[in-house]
């Protein structure tokens, strides 16, 4: 099931207060390297862009360098803000 209003709503907001900006209806990451748009609260779920983008994080971690650093970071911020949505409708 894709993210409903409620959630994308959360997710941006949770991301907006890591820096992020929402422009034209999609949400960009502080160095403009990662952007989430509808199509992306269309087709995954909380727990898929969690797990996509921590999986990422860890990926770019290993390399850290230069612009590397900053996408590391935006991917773990992402994989945060969803885990939180994932959290508050869990309990856990």
């Amino acid at each position: 099931m894709p993210f409903t209003q409620n959630q994308k709503s959360t997710l941006i907001a949770l991301l907006q207060t890591k820096g992020w900006q929402l422009r034209d209806g999609t949400i960009w990451s502080p160095g403009g390297g990662l952007y989430l748009s509808d199509a992306h609260f269309n087709d995954w779920i909380p727990q898929d862009m969690r797990e996509i983008f921590a999986t990422r994080s860890a990926r770019l971690e290993k390399c850290k360098s230069g612009p590397l650093e900053h996408a590391s970071e935006e991917n773990a911020q992402a994989s945060w803000a969803a885990a939180q949505i994932i959290e508050n409708e869990t309990g856990s």
